[in-house]
């Protein structure tokens, strides 16, 4: 009695056996079958980059610098390349502000680059751009276009010194006057001069205030008396002196 069920034991142990292997079987042959199917439709889909179009206005940066920098990570297919490397790769180039990327399947890449547009100095060999954001340094400073307004201030009050312009930018251009220099100094000192040479010391103090003042003066004063001002001072509490060209 107890051979005959140790025999029905063994024969139930080797028939799970068998039964596992089989199964086992099953699941790799499956697992192969859908690794085969998954590459070769990967082979098909995924075609090598023969085009690269790219849309830019091609003002600072040249087409043929994108496309160096772009050479070594478009060699994996349509769908093997790393779109993040390669918009990092972009966005780490001089020059460079927005990029779009899209892939045009089976075998296009289509690259959008859009410059920065710079509308100020920044100290003696930096940009700002139209954001007054701080975009690239320039080692020849005489690559820097002239006709920029210069701004000067530290680093981290960049925006402040830039949105102080863009402010007087939109309140002087109707009345003719033009900014060209805009200094703010390490102890907040806030002084800028006009393209006629007229300078303008607000001090560090109530700021916002002597702004609108500065507008008002302009508005009233400058606009008809710029050529024979020399200086303005707002450094006062209350009221403004003006030094007038000629002046001991």
């Amino acid at each position: 009695m107890a051979r005959l069920k140790n025999r029905k034991k063994t024969k139930r142990l080797e028939l799970n056996y068998k039964e596992f292997k089989n199964k086992t079987f099953k699941a790799l042959l499956l697992v192969i079958i859908l690794w085969i199917c998954y590459q070769f439709i990967i082979n098909i889909v995924n075609q090598p980059i023969r085009y690269v179009s790219i849309e830019s206005s091609f003002q600072q940066v040249k087409e043929a610098q994108i496309r160096g920098a772009i050479s070594s990570e478009v060699q994996d297919g349509i769908l093997g390349i790393d779109v993040p490397k390669l918009y990092e790769r972009l966005k780490n180039m001089a020059w460079i502000d927005k990029i779009s990327i899209s892939r045009k399947w089976p075998d296009r890449l289509i690259l959008e680059i859009h410059e920065h547009i710079p509308v100020a100095r920044w100290g003696e060999s930096s940009l700002l751009n139209n954001r007054g954001e701080l975009f690239t340094e320039i080692r020849n400073p005489n690559l820097i276009p002239a006709d920029l307004v210069y701004l000067n201030g530290p680093d981290y009050r960049s925006l402040d010194v830039a949105q102080k312009y863009f402010f007087l930018r939109e309140k002087l251009i109707p009345l003719g006057i033009n900014v060209t220099k805009i200094n703010l100094s390490e102890n907040g000192a806030w002084t800028i001069e006009l393209f006629d040479g007229t300078s303008i010391n607000f001090g560090k103090s109530d700021v916002e205030k002597k702004f609108d003042l500065f507008i008002d003066i302009a508005k009233n004063i400058l606009s008809n008396e710029a050529e024979s001002i020399e200086s303005i001072d707002l450094r006062y509490d209350s009221g403004f002196a003006i030094r007038f060209k000629g002046e001991i």
